[in-house]
Formats: structure tokens, sequence, C-alpha cells
């Protein structure tokens, strides 16, 4: 291997990490968790393509694609 193969390798290689931890690492969730349980007394829903979507109403739909929040989350 020449030196530009190593540095094409290396510079490649960071790009794949770098996209990995965006996607994946390092994220906060923004306290949502901690905000739904705080009413903890109603059931939690969620949407089942978007499980992010949350909300302690039944009759609720997902922000993103209108489905109907369906998945109960057992947060206790």
């Amino acid at each position: 291997m020449d030196t530009a193969e190593i540095v094409v390798l290396a510079v490649g290689s960071l790009l794949v990490l770098l996209t990995l931890w965006f996607f994946f690492g390092g994220r906060d969730n923004g306290g949502r968790v901690d905000a739904a349980r705080a009413n903890s007394d109603k059931p939690l829903y969620a949407c089942p393509m978007h499980p992010w979507i949350t909300s302690r109403d039944p009759a609720a739909n997902c922000s993103i694609c209108g489905m109907k929040l369906t998945s109960y989350i057992d947060d206790k």
C-alpha cells in the first residue's frame, strides 16, 4: 500500500465512524421519558413506527405519520 491508499482508507474509516456516532451515539433523550413518567397514573402509548412519539392519551395520533398511538409501554 502506498501513502495515498492509506490516507483514503483512514479518511473513509473516519467518515463511517462519525456517521455511526451521529446516528446512534451520544444523544440525550431530551428528558422525554422522565417527563412522560411524571404522569404515571395513566398508561403510556407509542406509535408502532415511531416509538419515541408517546402520549398518555389513547386516542392520540403520531405527529409524524398520523397513525393512532396503540402500543402500550409499561414504564413502571
